[in-house]
């Protein structure tokens, strides 16, 4: 099972292939920001430390939400919207 950890706190836990993040943060103990639940308002962006190419490829409703809020996607990600393929993900919360 893929393994997901949240900095700065370093919580982890092990979550099923094919989970939310906004719902694997959950499962590792952390109150995860989010506002609209669909890709389109941003309030859930996060800093993904590792672990990139086991996420889901980003939908092109995710690439403008993030281009509205210039972050770059090869680093950040909407934790409402995508789901981890496989393997381990790092992700950094920074509010």
């Amino acid at each position: 099972m893929p393994k997901l950890t949240i900095l700065p706190a370093g919580n982890s836990a092990e979550v099923p292939a094919g989970e939310l993040l906004l719902a694997a943060g959950e499962k590792a103990g952390i109150d995860m920001e989010a506002g609209c639940f669909n890709c389109s308002c941003g309030t859930c962006v996060i800093e993904v430390v590792e672990g990139m190419e086991n996420l889901e490829a980003p939908s092109p409703e995710e690439l403008d939400v993030l281009d509205q809020w210039n972050k770059d996607s090869d680093k950040f990600r909407l934790t409402c919207c995508v789901h981890i393929k496989n393997g381990d993900v790092v992700l950094r919360q920074s509010h």
